[in-house]
């Protein structure tokens, strides 16, 4: 599938680039930027990660499962008469499990954010384009992905009257 990427020469002409390509019906966006899009300007088109619902479940997953093991360790496998204190002392349980369902919940949310990031991505197609080094430095661009036939021609249709600074299209 064939993609375009579009340059411009400020970000407020983006901002009517992405308005006027939403309006086409065109999906699939993605903006490459030397800043931060300002406030009135949409940021993204998907919804909200998984990643922190992932790290509260990893959590509680790990302290409800380590407080269990510490349970079974304490008044089955291995249970000791330390100074009168009962067999199921649970109040010595909750650090320890608490400082692993923390644990479990930061790996989960250490590698949670490569999984969502899709990194390490090595490559992009889009890195080819001769325009591109330009979006970390004073380039906006918005790249249209994976674009069908009849959605590429009429994508090119509204480009060229937004007259951007660079059109160039790319495979991937």
């Amino acid at each position: 599938m064939n993609s375009l990427l579009a340059g411009f020469a400020s970000e407020q002409a983006l901002g009517v680039a992405l308005d006027r390509l939403r309006a086409a019906g065109l999906s699939n966006l993605e903006t490459y930027t030397p800043r931060p899009l300002s406030h009135g300007l949409p940021l993204a088109e998907a919804g909200a990660s998984a990643v922190p619902v992932l790290m509260f479940v990893a959590g509680m997953l790990g302290f409800a499962g380590f407080f269990l093991l510490m349970v079974y360790a304490d008044t089955r496998a291995y249970p000791l008469d330390v100074g009168g204190r009962p067999d199921f002392a649970w109040p010595a349980f909750v650090p320890i499990a608490f400082e692993i369902g923390v644990l479990c919940a930061m790996v989960t949310g250490f590698f949670g954010y490569f999984v969502v990031c899709r990194m390490p991505h090595l490559y992009d197609p889009i890195d080819g384009c001769e325009h591109f080094s330009e979006a970390s430095r004073d380039g906006w661009f918005v790249a249209l992905r994976a674009l069908e036939v009849e959605s590429m021609s009429e994508a090119r249709r509204v480009l060229r009257g937004l007259g951007p600074s660079s059109l160039e299209e790319f495979t991937g």
